[in-house]
């Protein structure tokens, strides 16, 4: 199928307000907008529509965007890709560029760094188009006559070489054979003398092509290839390149003529990505996180603006509803983080089972309530006395809390009135809590990995703190967690804590 406009894009994001508010910022700026909640849908939208822009996400469930990048690439090697990242993901940011990712934008996105990213990727489709049109052109031209061919051929060759001498990247020039017929200095300082040799044995130091040869689909598809491998120095070096090919068509612009390749080393790209990596994993997990919320207060303050600029009341409210919900996202976020970063001692008090129960319920009872999620108590009476900190176990509590709420809300089963119940109990010296609901359950996976630090399934949404705080509180409480559920089936946490805080 040919490709729409050129001002038509494809806009790939899981969060449904982000999305929004991106469409209208782009649809602003001129573009014909198509929107995926996932990278699954994208590519099916892709290959309906085949936009000459995609705009997508690095971090979405079931597949991310350097996977949907890898796809796209297959289907259209020239489409351009935006990639959207927090400062923390600057290693996929990194890896994004190997498979030929136009331009990267950082959350929060503002309008002018949005401008600017798919100002570039248009400037590109232009550019290559304007190429291809002076490639034919010149083709036909030297066509009319063979000695002014010949002539026009050198002359472009020497301009060439005078360009690319000082290019630091390995460039070839391939007949269909695969033997070089050009190369540029870097090249040949690397790899030897290079005309009339075969490129397989001169990168590769083989003695037949490579199974995946990006110069051999060019010349089969007769369009451009990336391709990651590693090619050996003529002193027996690995290097670890990106290569990307180009065709030069015979005249009239059908049959490839000559493949033109152009390598760049990624070794010092890898010690880059390396480095970044090693700033810690915490940063980077932070920094989505952060960088998503920031993103969704910018995405409600464009809402507001541009609903009372165009007095447009439904846009306004949605907007301040954007804010109101991010700004508590972003205040239990930071408070993670406080907690998280803060050595403390615990603050140990001997309380009544049952007031310490009643007080939990207090907090949590109105804001389950206000999803429209029924709540149920179920205490035993007379369960006595224990010693904790309080605050730091009701902060514990209300993160279990906080899950089975995102369970119920997530679960997509209208039907089912949702319930989340708090049952309190003694057992063998201990209390324990029972937090049950009956919202979208989980698999085993999930079940093993909840409660390590950084993970988490809501991607910009979370940080992944939350849990892992809980069982450290808990942990130090002397304290254990016990988790229950299958997929569909909802989930209950157990917490059992000690009598007595050692």
């Amino acid at each position: 199928m040919e490709k729409t406009a050129e001002n038509t894009l494809l806009l790939v994001d899981d969060e449904e307000d982000v999305r929004d508010v991106m469409r209208l910022s782009a649809e602003d700026l001129g573009y014909e907008v198509i929107c995926a909640q996932d990278g699954e849908e994208a590519v099916e939208l892709f290959k309906t529509h085949q936009p000459p822009i995609v705009l997508t996400d690095i971090k979405m469930p079931r597949m991310d965007g350097i996977e949907l990048l890898e796809k796209i690439k297959q289907i259209d090697p020239e489409t351009e890709v935006i990639m959207i990242t927090g400062h923390g993901d600057m290693n996929f940011a990194v890896k994004s560029f190997r498979f030929d990712a136009t331009d990267f934008i950082t959350k929060p996105i503002s309008m002018e760094a949005l401008e600017r990213a798919l100002k570039r990727a248009h400037d590109k489709i232009t550019v290559r188009r304007q190429f291809y049109e002076y490639t034919q052109n010149l083709e036909a031209m030297l066509s009319e006559k063979n000695r002014q061919r010949q002539d026009e051929s050198g002359q472009m060759q020497s301009t060439m070489r005078q360009v690319l001498e000082h290019l630091p990247c390995y460039i070839s020039l391939c007949d269909k054979d695969l033997k070089i017929i050009e190369a540029n200095a870097y090249f040949t300082e690397n790899f030897g003398e290079a005309a009339g040799r075969h490129c397989y044995y001169l990168c590769k130091r083989r003695d037949e092509p490579c199974p995946e040869c990006p110069v051999k689909k060019t010349f089969e598809r007769g369009k451009s290839c990336q391709h990651e491998t590693e090619y050996i120095t003529k002193d027996g070096r690995p290097r670890k390149v990106l290569v990307w090919t180009l065709p030069v068509f015979e005249t009239g612009g059908v049959d490839v003529r000559q493949v033109m390749s152009i390598a760049t080393d990624l070794e010092e790209i890898s010690e880059l990505q390396d480095n970044l990596s090693s700033l810690g994993l915490m940063i980077g997990s932070l920094s989505h996180g952060i960088k998503g919320l920031l993103t969704g207060l910018d995405s409600g303050m464009y809402l507001v603006n541009s609903g009372m600029a165009k007095d447009n009341d439904e846009r306004t409210r949605e907007g301040l509803k954007i804010i109101q919900e991010t700004t508590e996202r972003l205040k239990k976020v930071v408070l993670d983080i406080l907690f998280y970063a803060k050595e403390r001692e615990f603050k140990k008090e001997t309380l009544a089972v049952g007031d310490f129960a009643e007080d939990l319920s207090g907090v949590v009872a109105s804001r389950i309530e206000s999803y429209g999620i029924a709540y149920r108590k179920e205490f035993e009476a007379d369960m006595g006395e224990f010693n904790i900190d309080a605050n730091c176990m009701i902060q514990a509590l209300i993160n279990v809390f906080e899950n089975a709420i995102k369970a119920c809300t997530e679960d997509g089963k209208k039907s089912k009135e949702h319930e989340i119940v708090l049952a309190v109990r003694p057992e063998n010296g201990q209390v324990c809590f029972d937090i049950a609901d009956n919202g979208i359950g989980m698999d085993a996976e999930t079940r093993k990995s909840m409660f390590e630090l950084f993970y988490s399934t809501r991607g910009s949404k979370g940080t992944g703190l939350g849990l892992f705080i809980t069982r450290k509180i808990i942990e130090d409480h002397g304290g254990e967690i016990h988790v229950a559920s299958q997929p569909g089936e909802g989930t209950t946490v157990t917490v059992c804590i000690p009598r007595q805080l050692e």
